[in-house]
């Protein structure tokens, strides 16, 4: 059975890209994870639980 999981935000360090992602199951996408930034392509990515207003900008009703 799909679990889906919080949903969680992305920076990058180097070039201060940002996405918050929402993943609808616990099978990850494209989209859903990001290893490398997309913008400059540096490793130097991040990864945080998505706070409320991130969650709220990207359509996801917060979690408790």
């Amino acid at each position: 059975m799909p679990i889906q999981p919080h949903p969680f935000t992305f920076k990058c360090s180097a070039c201060g890209w940002k996405k918050t992602v929402g993943p609808k199951s616990d099978c990850l996408g494209p989209g859903d994870w990001f290893g490398l930034c997309p913008q400059c392509g540096s490793e130097a990515i991040t990864m945080k639980p998505a706070t409320r207003v991130e969650q709220l900008l990207i359509g996801v009703w917060p979690r408790r």
